[in-house]
């Protein structure tokens, strides 16, 4: 267990919110507006299909939140929601944090196409983690230690916003695919490194890999 101080967290920070509904639990996005360290939070009350998620006072909310290589998550009750002229929810001070290190090397199997900057054809990314990737594609992108422009783009739960990722990376292996069948076309393998992603980008890229390896499960492991 840790401090909020600890975390760091900047206004404008993202955070993932999970409510009860019933037997259902749901799953947001919102971001945060400011906080008093050891008296209450200041959120963004978060929307779906251009409505406010109905949110009241007096709930219990889950918030998990990414920074660094951690993912932090603890608990507040909704202490008032604020509706005009700005939507926003004033939480209780969280009084318990429960840190899990993500590790950079854990990757989740994604099928996302993949565009190279300079080459006609494009690839498929299989597998991906917060650093790297990898990629299959028809013929070889470079050799090992070559560097690639590559952009993908990916999705961003419950409310499907598109992400788009433009980076430098640089290969470091490079592998033929043995044939599904005798007369299938040669595919070639890439472990790519991501060279360097915008830290906002970045915190989707761990938000895509946390919740395909949660399953969107509502209780961290």
């Amino acid at each position: 267990m840790i401090s909020f101080d600890d975390i760091k967290l900047q206004v404008g920070t993202r955070l993932q919110i999970m409510l009860k509904r019933g037997a259902r639990q749901l799953i947001y996005y919102t971001s945060l507006i400011g906080y008093v360290s050891g008296e209450y939070l200041l959120m963004k009350i978060p929307f779906e299909d251009g409505l406010s998620v109905p949110i009241r006072a007096g709930e219990r909310l889950t918030l998990r939140v990414f920074s660094g290589m951690n993912v932090f998550t603890f608990v507040c009750n909704v202490e008032s929601v604020f509706l005009s002229p700005r939507f926003y929810m004033h939480l209780t001070f969280p009084a318990e944090i429960q840190a899990t290190a993500l590790r950079k090397a854990v990757r989740v199997k994604v099928d996302l196409p993949v565009q190279i900057e300079g080459l006609a054809q494009s690839g498929t990314i299989v597998d991906i983690s917060v650093d790297g990737a990898q990629i299959a594609a028809e013929r070889a992108l470079g050799e090992a230690e070559a560097k690639i422009a590559l952009s993908f783009t990916f999705q961003i739960k419950p409310t499907n916003q598109e992400v788009r990722i433009e980076t430098i990376a640089t290969i470091r292996s490079l592998r033929e695919l043995p044939a599904a069948t005798k007369d299938a076309p040669v595919r070639f393998s890439h472990g790519v490194l991501f060279d360097d992603i915008d830290p906002t980008k970045q915190v989707m890229l761990q938000n895509l890999v946390y919740e395909s390896l949660l399953g969107l499960k509502s209780e961290l492991d």
